[in-house]
């Protein structure tokens, strides 16, 4: 993880952090606890995730990737990860699929000024219970945070990719090139 220099770091460790808050979020509407955030916290770590995930996507269309056969090829760069850095990956995508697997019947379902539970489709308003309205928003809010969390996992391997193509060019820049050797014999021809 040399590679990982700078803004680079800060951007990756940025990214690994969020992802925390989304999964906390995330785990908190399971079954077991059924705990609700704030929309104020979701939707604010959302806003978040996409603003660094957007500028991951734009680091990485800056720069110039090196092309292996006349083509880019990110699973080459994926295959050379380290052990470690590939189980953390595959972790961090298993939590979020899981998440978005127990997902099922997720709804908006809202609560008005008197305190009752409904759904609205269209024009027509559904009444809910308590627990009702629990189930169908948690499984609302895991959407809501298991999406920008998988935004997540995928801008740090943007970023990490981005800080590896930086790095190869700056050691590139800055080993010594070579000087043609004269001919034996004369002058080198050109």
């Amino acid at each position: 993880m040399e590679v990982l220099t700078g803004t680079h770091r800060v951007h990756f460790v940025a990214l690994w952090v969020l992802f925390a808050a989304e999964l906390l979020c995330l785990a908190a509407t399971a079954p077991p606890l059924r705990l609700l955030a704030p929309v104020w916290l979701w939707a604010g770590l959302a806003g978040l995730v996409l603003l660094l995930f957007v500028s991951a996507l734009v680091r990485c269309f800056t720069l110039r990737f090196p092309r292996h056969g006349g083509w880019f090829d990110p699973v080459l760069y994926v295959w050379n990860l380290s052990h470690g850095t590939k189980v953390w990956y595959g972790i961090a995508l298993c939590l979020v699929g899981l998440g978005l697997a127990t997902a099922t019947g997720a709804q908006d379902a809202r609560r008005d000024a008197t305190g009752s539970f409904y759904l609205q489709r269209h024009d027509v308003r559904t009444d809910l219970t308590p627990a009702q309205y629990r189930e169908v928003r948690g499984a609302f809010v895991r959407i809501a945070t298991g999406v920008p969390a998988g935004l997540c996992v995928v801008g740090s391997f943007l970023v990490l990719l981005s800080a590896d193509v930086a790095y190869g060019a700056a050691e590139a820049a800055a080993r010594p090139r070579p000087r043609p050797r004269p001919r034996p014999g004369g002058t080198p021809k050109y």
